[in-house]
């Protein structure tokens, strides 16, 4: 994907910056919710204590060896999402329609009288990045505020363009040696957005006017963050059963940010503000899982824990910015297009540990309830800040400990009725997302059938659930936070065949 990306600039320039990384980072790659096969998410996810699924191996390993016999799964989805904006009391509403892959595992199972041994591949989807939306409202506060922030302190003649240098030289030159701050003062600076106050203390202020404006925002996202599992299972005596999973994580993230900002004074020397961004993350990463299941006669108990995961993570962004501006021969339009990759220091995230209990009933041959409980301290998220020597890092993680959950839980219910080679399924799931400022969280009932052929299952599966969550326009300056409220409908079919 990186070659790709930068075969779209091949004639632009590129500048290696040091600091990417932000708040918004841990949000985005704090997965807490789980997709899987029609079955798996027809249940609500709750397998912690079942297992006998491709999909419940990624949440406890110990359900590999719950086969009985060896098995090959592919999982395909279809996604309908309708979004709803409101910022400042003002809605707008978008959709999106998509297929996508659902996963694919195969678990190979090894049984002598006594014993049973398992070996097992999963792939599973973490988080699923795909989404577009358009936002607009009201709000009187600008963007202005978002280059005041970035520029307070910097010297005016680091941001001036000299007779043999481009806008292309300086915010390279800006990024190369002084980061990201610099070249978001250089852009509000040469778009005239802000000014030099001329005190001593290298502050800046704004040239826009206003009291009410009305912004726009387009947001295009694509990507996934996938989880892939290699599992060893192992039982004894058919009630004591354990296994682990080496976790091997890729992302991918892909944003495209287009800010239109309109509505100023009359006398404001500012009248419109075009600001687009695209970034390009790829990350890998690693994680261990734990996990036993204990059958008490028809009661089954398990229990999960997932080490924290570690991800290095590489990521490039782009910008464009258009201004139109009153000048004393009338209205100028100003483009900044530094023509410039930015392509930042790689950089170490570790994402949190999860603890997870689970609870199943099995009513003979009829069918089963399930409960899963799993608990994750968000705030323990930490980038590597080389043992508090890096001061942005270091301060960053501060921030972490202090805005994330320090106890974030989730919950898990689902339900079986089997007819013969019919299967009915049920499910419930709750969510509490990272932030607790922003309060996100996803809730959501599921249905599904499935079919017994022998050596064949097909199932198919339905998820209706609300994700509600806020976000703020930008990290820093203009922070005005908007609602983003999704209705998503999910589609599932599965088929796994008995080998």
């Amino acid at each position: 994907m990186f070659k790709k990306f930068i075969c779209l600039y091949f004639f632009i320039s590129i500048t290696y910056t040091s600091y990417s990384q932000t708040f918004e980072d841990v949000l985005r790659y704090s997965s807490f919710y789980n997709e899987g096969t029609a079955r798996f998410n027809s249940m609500g996810g709750a397998f912690g204590a079942l297992g006998g699924d491709l999909s419940a191996i990624s949440i406890n390993p110990a359900g590999s060896s719950i086969f009985i016999d060896s098995e090959f799964g592919l999982t395909l989805n279809y996604k309908n999402l309708n979004i709803n904006n409101r910022l400042n009391n003002n809605y707008s509403s978008s959709k999106n329609d998509f297929y996508s892959y659902g996963g694919v595992g195969v678990v190979l199972v090894y049984e002598n009288r006594k014993s049973k041994f398992s070996v097992a591949y999963n792939n599973h989807i973490l988080g699923d990045f795909d989404s577009s939306f358009y936002l607009s409202g009201k709000n009187n506060n600008g963007i202005d505020n978002y280059f005041l922030y970035y520029a307070d302190g910097i010297p005016a003649e680091d941001l001036l363009i000299y007779d043999d240098e481009t806008s292309q030289s300086v915010y390279t030159y800006l990024g190369d040696n002084y980061g990201f701050a610099d070249q978001q003062a250089f852009l509000g600076y040469q778009s005239f957005i802000i000014n030099d106050s001329g005190n001593e203390f290298n502050n800046y202020v704004s040239n826009a006017l206003y009291s009410n404006l009305d912004q726009n925002l387009d947001i295009f996202r694509r990507g996934n963050h996938f989880k892939h599992s290699i599992n060893l299972g192992f039982s004894v005596n058919n009630h004591v059963f354990t296994g682990i999973n080496i976790n091997m994580h890729e992302t991918l993230f892909e944003e495209t940010k287009v800010f239109e900002e309109f509505g100023y004074a009359n006398n404001s020397n500012v009248q419109r503000i075009f600001f687009k961004e695209d970034l390009l993350a790829y990350g890998t990463g690693f994680s261990f899982q734990l996990g036993s299941i204990i059958k008490i006669k028809q009661l089954r108990v398990g229990l999960s824990y997932s080490t924290p995961t570690t991800l290095n993570i590489e990521e490039e962004s782009s910008q464009i910015i258009e201004t139109d501006i009153i000048e004393k021969d009338g209205l100028k339009t100003y483009r900044i297009d530094p023509n410039t990759i930015n392509v930042y220091d790689e950089y170490e995230l570790k994402l949190p540990s999860k603890s997870l209990f689970s609870l199943a009933y099995i009513f003979g041959s009829r069918g089963l309830l399930s409960f899963d409980y799993e608990i994750t301290k968000f705030n323990n998220a930490k980038f590597d800040d080389n043992n508090g020597n890096d001061s942005y890092l270091n301060s960053l993680n501060y921030s972490l400990k202090k805005n994330m959950a320090g106890f974030s839980e989730s919950i898990r219910f689902g339900g079986e009725y089997r007819l013969k080679n019919l299967n009915l399924r049920g499910g419930y799931f709750s969510y509490k997302g990272p932030d607790i400022d922003l309060k996100n969280k996803i809730s959501g009932l599921s249905a599904g059938i499935g079919i017994n052929y022998g050596y064949i299952d097909v199932d198919l599966g339905i998820t209706k659930y609300n994700d509600f969550l806020k976000n703020r326009l930008y990290t820093r300056g203009l922070t005005n936070k908007y609602d983003i409220d999704k209705d998503l409908y999910s589609v599932y079919a599965s088929i796994s065949i008995k080998l």
